[in-house]
This record gives C-alpha cells, structure tokens and sequence, in this order.
C-alpha cells in the first residue's frame, strides 16, 4: 500500500497558506483537511522540524507558515515529509541467484534513478502559492455551509 502523507502534507500546507496570516490549530486543519487529528499533528510536526512552519503553543496559538508561500515548494514538503522511498516502484532484487545472468535489476535501478530525477525537479517547480486562493471569511463561511448540507443524512422516500 502507498503512504498518503505526501498527499495529507500538500493538502495541509495549502489551507494553512490560504489562512495566511491567520493562525490555525491543527484539530482545524485537520477537520477542513479531513484527516484524523493525530495525523494531521504528526504531519505539522514534521513540517515543523524542516522549517516549513512555525508553531506557538497555548490559547491563541497554532501554526502558520514560516516563509512566503512562493518560497515553499512541493519538493520542500516532499523531503519534510522523509517518505525516503520514492515513487513507482521497489528495485530490491528477490533474485539474487539470478543476477550474475542478467542485468534486469542494473537496469531497474537506473530507470527508477532517472524517474526520481526528474520527479524531484517537477516537484521542485510547483510553488505552494500555485495550489490555493487565499480565503476570506466570507468565503470560509460559504465553504462550511457547503460541508454541512453535504454531509447531512438524506432521509428515505
């Protein structure tokens, strides 16, 4: 099975830009992001530790971005977030008594190291300000009715 942290991180780094400069808590996060709230703090954590966000504990605290949104990109989340394995697919070689025969395994891992290449420097290209529209509370409001009556129970006919 595939991690989805990658996915949970961009996703949380794009609301608490859109907030920006409003602090947020991570239950807030992780109700608008829909994710369990001690993924969403493990996540912010990480993000934390790479210097993506700043966090203020207390009442009045949360997190916020600790650079301009254009300054972070999805690289930078990516390698916050250490899923160390990239991509596609695993070049561990269960053949091992086969390999002295072919060269299937050499040339997995130069495909796979070429495909990570080039997914880091696309990573590398997309800003954090290229993925949201700064919300207003109007627009919050508007977004959280929508929620609500998408979430409400139909009743039978």
């Amino acid at each position: 099975m595939k991690s989805t942290k990658f996915v949970t991180a961009c996703y949380i780094m794009s609301f608490i830009g859109a907030h920006q400069p409003r602090m947020l808590s991570t239950a807030t996060i992780a109700k608008w992001v829909d994710t369990h709230a001690a993924r969403a703090r493990q996540i912010v954590s990480q993000l934390v530790k790479a210097g993506l966000l700043t966090s203020m504990r207390g009442g009045g605290g949360g997190v916020l971005l600790a650079r301009p949104a254009a300054k972070i990109t999805f690289l930078d989340i990516y390698d916050a977030i250490g899923d160390e394995e990239m991509l596609f697919f695993s070049v561990q070689n269960p053949f091992s008594n086969w390999a002295d025969h072919c060269s299937v395994h050499n040339v997995l891992q130069d495909l796979r190291g070429d495909i990570e290449k080039k997914a880091r420097l696309s990573l590398k290209s997309i800003k954090l300000s290229e993925v949201f529209v700064p919300w207003d509370e109007e627009t919050m409001k508007r977004a959280q009715n929508k929620r609500t009556r998408s979430t409400k129970v139909k009743e039978p006919a």
